[in-house]
């Protein structure tokens, strides 16, 4: 008899899988369009941070300012630190509850209980904390962000990794993350750990696996390789990156079986089904959906997506930086300023460039004893008062936004549940 956690890629018709495939990839392009506009919202947040240089705004003469405020920069790093502070106590976040009467068994059981999960995510997955600190800087710029979980055969432990929200793909209907009857992660897998997932089994073997184009990137993406300092260069996909859909749906696949969760890998590169497996507890009559992911929002809001800095400050960002600029240009403009020449006479057409501490001699028209009759400064304003303390009102503003958040995080105390504190 087959395995429940068999993959059935390997038992269900071809003609099923391919049409399966078809459909898919169409109802996954159909999901990124319904999505885009959220990608961009997120790389616009990654620029207005000017980390990789490419804030807009401002002027575009040669030497003007590029300077980018930080408070977008500096709401994240602040919500990361005090939300890990937290959230992640040293001897581990996990606590425990006794509902009813306690009894020195369930005190000791709880304990044992809480030992176990602390030693898990402090030193067993090893990679739960500094993935965490990615997530919760990551969290206010993408407005919701996610967590998977999964066990590593190999390595015979948990995992988890932080996913971000422009590689999950959710319907346009869904309307929370959780009851989305689709979704899909996009992974970028190395042509080394495809291959392994084939001799491990866990994919069923592809016939064509030379190296595709490398996948595309996202807006988002592409913001942050400009702030993290890195490039795709002229090699054309080295590592054999390739695009493999991880669908998460409830469909009706196997005879008997009736409509159920399903996990459903797909390569893209050969539109094949590599893997799919049963998504329920053995013996479940319910087949109810086991959950192996975790979303965090930073503000909830309608919809399946959560709202972050870029949507509540965004624009007071936008004008501060511009702002800043403005005043750096006015500075930069006032100690390097341009000027008219009289035209006439010997001095005609006379161009003269003056060095730092040079004196230079200039000839003048014939009856002209006064050089500031010949050249005259542009009157250009030196930084206004009247913008820097509209500056100074903007970071007031933008400030309150984010120690809203702070000073409630500052009433929690560490004997708080880790989702009332999130």
């Amino acid at each position: 008899a087959a395995s429940f956690s068999e993959n059935l890629a390997r038992t269900l018709p071809a003609a099923q899988l391919t049409t399966l495939a078809i459909n898919l990839l169409d109802t996954i392009e159909k999901d990124k369009d319904a999505r885009k506009q959220r990608d961009k919202q997120y790389e616009e947040g990654l620029k207005r941070t000017g980390m990789g240089g490419d804030a807009p705004g401002g002027a575009d003469f040669e030497g003007a300012s590029r300077a980018v405020h930080p408070m977008l920069a500096e709401g994240c790093v602040d919500y990361a630190a005090r939300a890990m502070r937290e959230i992640f106590p040293s001897n581990g976040p996990v606590k425990t509850k006794i509902y009813g009467d306690a009894d020195t068994k369930k005190l000791e059981r709880a304990r044992r209980k809480a030992d176990y999960l602390n030693w898990q995510l402090t030193q067993q997955i090893v990679e739960y904390r500094p993935e965490k600190e990615v997530l919760l800087t990551q969290l206010p710029l993408g407005g919701s962000q996610y967590e998977k979980y999964w066990v590593d055969f190999e390595e015979h432990r948990p995992r988890m990794e932080f996913v971000p929200i422009d590689k999950v793909i959710l319907p346009y209907a869904a309307v929370s993350f959780y009851s989305a009857h689709r979704m899909t992660h996009v992974l970028d897998v190395t042509r080394e750990a495809f291959e392994a997932r084939i001799r491990s089994g866990f994919y069923v073997d592809v016939v064509n696996l030379l190296s595709p184009p490398a996948p595309e990137e996202t807006a988002a993406e592409r913001a942050n390789d400009r702030i993290e300092g890195v490039e795709e260069g002229d090699n054309d996909n080295p590592d054999g990156l390739r695009c493999v859909y991880e669908v998460s749906a409830i469909m009706d696949l196997v005879p008997g079986e009736g409509r159920a969760p399903y996990v459903i890998h797909l390569d893209e590169d050969t539109t094949r089904i590599v893997a799919v497996y049963r998504n329920w507890k053995e013996g479940d009559p319910g087949k109810k959906k086991l959950d192996w992911w975790v979303e965090y929002k930073f503000i909830p809001w309608r919809g399946a997506y959560g709202i972050g800095l870029p949507h509540l400050i965004g624009g007071l960002a936008a004008a501060s930086t511009g702002a800043l600029r403005a005043l750096l240009d006015a500075s930069h403009i006032s100690n390097s300023p341009g000027a008219v020449k009289l035209k006439g006479g010997r001095a005609s057409g006379q161009n003269t460039t003056i060095a730092q501490t040079e004196v230079k001699e200039l000839d003048a028209p014939a009856g002209v004893d006064d050089i500031r009759k010949v050249i005259m400064p542009m009157p250009f304003n030196p930084p206004s008062g009247v913008l820097f303390r509209l500056l100074d009102w903007i970071t007031v503003q933008a400030k309150g936004v984010v120690a809203t958040t702070e000073e409630r995080m500052d009433q929690v105390g560490d004997r708080t549940p880790v989702g009332t504190t999130m």
